[in-house]
């Protein structure tokens, strides 16, 4: 009768063991993926303000679309004339991940 008890706090104590050790691991992915979405984002918005900067001080009448090369991004802008003012739409997307960051300026 001892073994059959002893067998049972066992099995009871490695499942509990068990679980708590899937939990700690399941978190510890999860922060890794936040951390690396976290990045991500940090660094296309970057890309976005560059481009958007580096578009405010360039002369736009004869570019529609712009296009940076990256291994990481698809970084595009679209450019519209409208009268005497330039519609420009941003576009980063990450290549591998699900971010992507758009943005529209109006430069006169």
């Amino acid at each position: 009768m001892k073994k059959a008890y002893t067998l049972l706090i066992t099995i009871v104590l490695i499942t509990i063991f068990s679980v708590f050790g899937i939990f700690i691991l399941e978190t510890k992915s999860l922060r890794s993926t936040n951390l690396t979405n976290q990045y991500l984002y940090i660094q296309a918005k970057n890309h976005k303000n560059f481009l958007k900067d580096y578009l405010k001080d360039m002369d736009l009448k004869n570019i529609n679309h712009l296009k940076i090369e990256d291994d990481l991004f698809d970084i595009y802008a679209k450019v519209e004339p409208k009268d005497s003012t330039f519609i420009i739409d941003i576009f980063v997307k990450a290549k591998d991940y699900n971010i992507s960051l758009y943005e529209r300026v109006i430069k006169e």
